[in-house]
């Protein structure tokens, strides 16, 4: 029964995200609204994926509910909160858009994301307390507030550092939605794992214009609806029975984007510069560097997508200390692979601040004087 639910929600959410791009193609070719999204960007590629992704999202549960009474079971009990989490997303859609027609400020942009996480902390997607490998929980008191809401503006943002080419940003949003409903799932948050299905469909609904080279774009507006939605929602859905959140299950499953973003900080501090104001090398752009094409680039992000969902889903699925283990082991080894094949190695090394560091620890002393 729980599976025929699921099935419907993500069958229903593709076929309305399909049918909503259509119409949204269509609409920005005609005369009266192609000049609106002609500012940043070529007529035949409107960034229409973030319009695709709410409306989808919004009308999927409620298509569902009216379909199958099953759905319904598990959904009309919570619409009023479902239509408050989608004017929090709704609020941060309209920031995307408005910076996919004309470049917005970093600092607007995160106010907005804050703002959003607020609300939905304030309707109960809260990391309280966080549940770890290994030992007691850890209890985090007044600072949760702080780390909910860090979490979902990271998540908003990491999604939007990825999209840079073609299908990545997409197929990698696409894994952890549908990851992170598995997880919900079995953690007894149906509601949850409907909601995340709905929104990896309207992805997969989009996905096919979106794939190199592309003919929609998922835009500012698409990513940050995408890292929000995922990232508020994975919070229930790692939630275990006594209200301690699995952090280390979401964090996995969006392990790509978040390597992605956490890089191009490091990165930045290290040289001193502003790690809000983007450059041109993140993953996307060493992969090109080291000869892979638009489509090369999608199959080598989504097979690393991949490898980390697969990684969230034995570590929410398997207790074993041992497995747990050779999962970190085997992610530890992953992310020096991506380091050390990409040059980031090097480029850490070489940065401003540690050639400051290394000639103050590792400087010839000085002679004696006679």
């Amino acid at each position: 029964m729980m599976l025929d639910i699921y099935v419907l929600t993500l069958a229903l959410s593709v076929g309305i995200g399909m049918a909503v791009t259509l119409a949204l193609l269509a609409v920005s070719r005609t005369e009266r609204f192609v000049g609106l999204f002609n500012i940043r960007g070529p007529l035949e590629k409107p960034r229409w994926g973030g319009a695709v992704f709410l409306v989808t999202f919004a009308v999927t549960p409620f298509v569902a509910s009216a379909l199958s009474d099953n759905a319904s079971e598990f959904f009309t009990p919570r619409s009023d909160e479902f239509l408050g989490f989608v004017a929090a997303t709704a609020l941060v859609f309209a920031v995307g858009f408005l910076d996919d027609i004309r470049l917005t400020s970093p600092y607007l942009r995160s106010g907005v994301f804050l703002a959003a996480a607020s609300a939905v902390y304030a309707a109960g997607y809260r990391i309280d307390d966080i549940g770890l490998p290994v030992g007691p929980d850890l209890h985090l008191g007044y600072g949760g507030v702080f780390v909910t809401l860090a979490w979902i503006w990271l998540t908003t943002n990491a999604i939007n550092i990825v999209d840079g080419r073609d299908g990545v940003a997409l197929g990698v949003s696409i894994f952890a939605a549908v990851t992170m409903a598995a997880v919900a799932g079995h953690s007894h948050h149906p509601t949850i794992a409907l909601l995340l299905l709905a929104l990896a469909g309207a992805g997969l609904g989009f996905l096919p214009w979106n794939m190199p080279p592309a003919s929609g774009y998922v835009g500012d507006s698409g990513a940050y609806v995408m890292g929000f939605v995922i990232g508020a929602l994975s919070i229930r859905g790692a939630t275990g029975p006594t209200d301690e959140v699995f952090i280390a299950v979401p964090i996995i499953a969006l392990g790509f984007p978040i390597l992605d973003i956490g890089l191009a900080y490091v990165r930045r501090l290290l040289d001193r510069r502003h790690p809000l104001i983007g450059d041109q090398d993140h993953i996307h752009h060493r992969l090109e560097q080291v000869g892979a094409g638009p489509r090369g680039i999608v199959v080598i992000t989504w097979s690393i997508a991949a490898l980390l969902s697969l990684a969230a889903i034995i570590l929410h699925y398997v207790d074993s200390t041992l497995v747990e283990g050779a999962v970190f082991a085997g992610l530890l080894a992953l992310l020096f692979t991506i380091l050390q094949r990409l040059g980031y190695v090097v480029t850490l090394w070489n940065s401003h601040s540690v050639v400051w560091l290394r000639q103050r620890v590792f400087a010839p002393a000085p002679s004696p004087r006679d």
